[in-house]
């Protein structure tokens, strides 16, 4: 276990925003955990204070945090080990650890020939944040191959599993969401197919294998597609500093729905369940006329009116305006609240 103080938190974070942070304790392995209790504990007996903030961090692809100084614990997992719990002829199950990155997952799938995450390629962030969201794309969703979920509930002090129905995921939400700070999340456990995998049916990977006349893509070419049309609309965290989509597809009544196709015919809509019609979050900021405007550091992008860019003048109150000012307007038009994806650390 490794313990940093002081630590510069626009750093940790892709969008490049954030004050100082007291401790950033990285955990090598499992074992540590009693370790990090320990230490969690120390500081509130020297701080006489018995709820000290803890926060776990990924990748820094979902966090942002506010400007000031942070008396919290940051935690980051640095365990990256996949391991085949079973397999037969059909499925295989595995137990990877939270700090491998995402992306290494998928890819490690598809070479392997896995199916059920393969739509789920190049979404930025670790393994252990995966459940935390629910991260989605393409028609996949991750809690339809996750088994398993195991955690350190740092209250009780108690290693324990919770499987995919106590999850309790809904969109691009679930039980770790709802309890930020409750649980560490050391290992998620996985049920990828064996079998042939069924064609994807997503409208932007349908016409891309059309144009390329394919019609039963492995899935190395879906995983490849999916890469090359992520490139094309969200743009590059290493250089426009971001965290994906900003926004949620909002998720609304049939009966609204119905409405709004009424009087705009073209705004793109999605079975989200029954009585449930998801539509495009994009569609709206963009038909708000808000493509493109720059909100004192904080631009939306020109492409994909999901995202938001800190063009390096931006910092977190002018993060919030913009939060303010873009959902306003858009509710002011349509009626309709956007919803926050990243997780704002105050």
């Amino acid at each position: 276990m490794k313990i940093h103080k002081d630590v510069d938190l626009s750093k940790l974070s892709c969008m490049k925003i954030g004050g100082i942070g007291q401790f950033l304790v990285e955990i090598e392995k499992d074992s540590e955990i009693k370790d990090l209790q320990e230490f969690i504990n120390q500081q509130a007996k020297e701080n006489s204070d018995k709820h000290i903030p803890v926060v776990f961090l990924g990748e820094g692809s979902n966090t942002i945090f506010s400007d000031e100084y942070h008396k919290k614990i940051f935690i980051k997992l640095k365990q990256k080990d996949i391991i085949k719990t079973y397999e037969n002829e059909e499925f295989v199950n595995l137990k990877v650890s939270a700090g491998l990155n995402w992306d290494k997952l998928v890819e490690w799938s598809v070479s392997n020939d896995f199916s059920g995450i393969e739509c789920l390629s190049l979404i930025p962030g670790t393994v252990g944040a995966s459940p935390i969201q629910n991260i989605g794309a393409y028609g996949q969703e991750v809690k339809d191959s996750i088994t398993n979920v195991e955690v350190y509930e740092l209250e009780t002090g108690k290693f324990y599993q919770i499987s995919n129905q106590e999850c309790d995921f809904s969109y691009r939400n679930s039980i770790f969401k709802e309890n930020i700070g409750k649980f560490v999340i050391l290992n998620v456990g996985f049920r990828l197919s064996k079998k042939e995998h069924p064609t994807p049916t997503y409208k932007d990977l349908s016409l891309y294998f059309l144009n390329k006349q394919t019609k039963n893509p492995t899935l190395k070419e879906i995983r490849e597609a999916i890469i090359e049309i992520r490139n094309q609309k969200l743009p590059d965290y290493k250089t426009q500093y971001n965290c994906g989509s900003f926004f949620q597809n909002p998720v609304i009544s049939n009966e609204l729905a119905e409405k709004l196709i009424k009087k705009y015919p073209d705004i793109p809509q999605y079975n989200a369940g029954p009585g449930k019609t998801k539509i495009s979050g994009g569609w709206l900021i963009e038909k708000s006329e808000l493509k493109g405007k720059d909100f004192d550091g904080i631009k939306i992008h020109s492409e994909s009116a999901l995202v938001l860019i800190n063009t390096g003048k931006g910092n977190f109150k002018s993060l919030e305006k913009a939060i303010k000012k873009i959902t306003g307007i858009v509710y002011e038009k349509f009626g309709i609240e956007l919803k926050i994806e990243p997780n704002l650390i105050k």
